[in-house]
């Protein structure tokens, strides 16, 4: 990898971190990503007319550096790749960070291609995917197989509680669709969320209900109070709401480890703070869904409001 990077951007190397998909490396107190783009074509292109306008805006974000023919995009095995500079990258943005970032840009014709509106069917996909692997991967991993079955359920609450949504909820006519991150966690550190390559565009909730859930799994109380916080002071309708209970239902803390322990070997003790949660975050949902009635009346999930607290 050092000889590519020195071939495409004329920059010596002489240490670097090399991990699955990226590889990090200093050169005059400057660290370097050069980091493989999982983009179509038209979504790069969609991104780099979102990083321009971001840039113009004087906006913090890494931009990317162009190689020696002028292209962001280099060819590695059969990947491409681009190399960003990054500066404070253990910077945390909390919840007023997240809401002023999202007023930087809306969506418009030029970005479709970033719009993530079919919540339920890609969940849908997701679990089956999901399905698939555990059914193939035998014994392996005791501790998903113990705990796996738990998770889908709650995987199709929320994507149940979605169409429900979709199909009976009217959708405000102005519903502002604004930038937003394809994962956003907790810390929520600069590394993650000034990266373009993890920009999309989703409704409002998406970027919120992601910091909180996993804020919860390692600062419980702090995640209620910014829940609280973030409906005092966006007041959303009640379609807005309706799909932050589903995104707070769905459970991509424990898909997303789940992933890592299958494809990158991680290990399976990383699910144990989560599973050993269940009790407590279905309590935290049955609280938020009273905290949501507060504002509009969401559709209960009765299993959920009967639990014990």
């Amino acid at each position: 990898m050092k000889e590519i990077i020195l071939y495409a951007y004329h920059l010596d190397v002489e240490i670097l971190e090399e991990q699955k998909d990226y590889v990090v490396f200093q050169i005059d107190e400057i660290t370097y990503y050069f980091t493989k783009v999982k983009r179509t074509e038209q979504e790069f292109q969609e991104l780099m007319i979102v990083m321009n306008e971001l840039l113009q805006k004087n906006v913090p974000i890494f931009p990317f550096v162009l190689n020696r023919e002028g292209k962001y995009l280099t060819a590695v095995d059969n990947n491409l790749y681009v190399l960003m500079m990054v500066t404070d990258p253990l910077k945390e943005y909390g919840l007023l960070d997240i809401l002023n970032f999202q007023k930087t840009l809306t969506l418009n014709t030029n970005k479709s291609s970033l719009y993530r509106n079919t919540w339920a069917t890609l969940w849908s996909e997701k679990v089956d995917y999901f399905e698939y692997q555990v059914h193939e991967m035998g014994k392996k991993y005791p501790i998903i197989l113990n705990s796996f079955s738990y998770y889908v359920g709650l995987a199709e609450n929320a994507i149940s509680y979605a169409k429900f949504t979709e199909s009976h909820i009217p959708k405000p006519v102005h519903l502002p669709i604004v930038l937003s991150h394809r994962r956003v966690k907790y810390p929520n550190i600069r590394l993650n969320y000034a990266n373009p390559l993890q920009f999309i565009f989703d409704l409002e909730v998406r970027d919120v209900a992601g910091y909180i859930k996993d804020m919860f799994f390692k600062e419980e109380e702090n995640a209620y109070i910014d829940l609280e916080t973030f409906l005092k002071l966006r007041k959303p309708d009640l379609y807005s709401l309706s799909m932050l209970y589903a995104r707070l239902m769905y459970p991509s803390y424990y898909f997303d480890i789940h992933e890592k322990i299958v494809e990158y070997h991680a290990q399976e003790e990383e699910l144990l703070p989560m599973i050993d949660k269940i009790d407590q975050y279905e309590i935290f949902l049955k609280k938020a869904y009273y905290l949501f009635r507060q504002y509009a009346p969401i559709e209960p999930v009765m299993w959920i409001i009967k639990k014990e607290s």
